[in-house]
């Protein structure tokens, strides 16, 4: 077998499982645990896994924090956003989460469109204050400042007094075993509450977010039930995504 065609079922296998080890690989490709170690390696050091004893894991998604990304913000997630607010309808109570391209969507929602927007991210409150239309509740709590949002108890027993129909997040990273994941206990404990009170859950965000990891999960995919990323993504992560029942828009 090639190393191209080792590499590509060592994804693979990664993709599903999770977690690999080089001595299961070694007995699946009929190789030695050496051929399989310098595979790892190498794409450890390309960037296309995280090595670690014994095998490797997803890469590990790494961005600055959003107070960091107001500094360069970023034109290209407004056309995820662009999608997301088509879905709106009058009459809706939605949840918009904090995030860059969770401020796209709130503002480009329609002047003339009636609905509840609720969120714990000061930002989205401000940009739709002056919407005569949209009726704008904001979370309470304490302000956790990487994420620019509120967070905490207070912030959780406001949520469970409120359904959702439709709640909009933007991805921090998404994996077919590890499920939707952010960074920060404290976002991953409000975005489960959210989750629990939503009739649709959409996640919006590029391809580099798909097939990576953060240490805090949110919900597994099958919790999900869109996903509007772009046409460049992988079309092999975007099938096996779609296999669990996921809705994917690309864009």
């Amino acid at each position: 077998m090639l190393l191209a065609e080792r590499q590509n079922h060592i994804l693979e296998q990664l993709n599903i499982k999770g977690k690999i080890y080089a001595a299961e690989l070694a007995i699946q490709l009929k190789v030695s645990e050496d051929t399989i170690r310098r595979d790892l390696n190498k794409m450890g050091e390309a960037n296309l896994l995280r090595r670690v004893h014994g095998g490797a894991l997803p890469l590990q998604q790494t961005s600055p924090d959003y107070i960091d990304r107001l500094k360069n913000p970023d034109p290209r997630k407004k056309r995820f956003a662009e999608a997301g607010v088509l879905l709106l309808k009058a009459g809706q109570t939605v949840l918009i989460d904090s995030g860059e391209t969770c401020l796209y969507l709130a503002k480009l929602i329609p002047t003339d469109l009636q609905i509840t927007v609720v969120t714990g991210c000061p930002l989205i409150a401000c940009e739709l204050s002056h919407h005569e239309k949209v009726e704008i509740i904001l979370l309470g709590g304490r302000f956790f400042k990487p994420a620019l949002r509120c967070v905490g108890k207070g912030t959780i027993d406001m949520l469970r007094k409120i359904r959702f129909d439709i709640s909009f997040f933007g991805i921090y990273a998404l994996h077919l075993k590890h499920g939707f994941s952010v960074n920060y206990f404290e976002e991953a404990e409000i975005s489960q509450v959210v989750i629990e009170q939503s009739d649709k859950i959409v996640v919006m965000g590029g391809a580099d977010k798909l097939d990576k990891t953060s240490s805090h999960q949110i919900a597994p995919v099958h919790a999900l039930d869109l996903l509007i990323t772009e046409n460049t993504a992988d079309i092999n992560v975007i099938n096996k995504l779609k296999d669990t029942g996921l809705e994917i828009i690309k864009v």
